[in-house]
């Protein structure tokens, strides 16, 4: 997973350590996740429409990231790359059953 960890306040805690702004960041991406899939469920979007509704709230995400850290563009790329590659793997496996 790819965090940006160069905001203003990511070192609130006074602590030198890396590791509180992760935990922090961390907790954070995982409460996301909760809320998007409590949407989904709540919704019932089918496939397509949570398909499409990720990936247009990846390419927001992205596209802000990479305004804000465009010396990252290449590893952002090959992030979601390898990741879109993943999905598509499993979504292939699974219409061959």
């Amino acid at each position: 997973m790819i965090a940006d960890n160069t905001g203003g306040n990511n070192n609130r805690h006074g602590s030198s350590s890396s590791r509180v702004p992760e935990e922090h960041d961390e907790k954070k991406v995982k409460e996301l996740n909760r809320e998007i899939m409590a949407v989904f469920g709540v919704y019932k979007a089918s496939f397509g429409h949570a398909s499409a509704a990720l990936l247009s709230v990846l390419s927001y995400l992205s596209d802000n990231y990479i305004r804000q850290h465009p010396e990252s563009k290449k590893v952002l790329s090959e992030y979601f790359e390898k990741e879109f590659d993943k999905f598509l793997n499993r979504l292939n496996q699974q219409q061959q059953l």
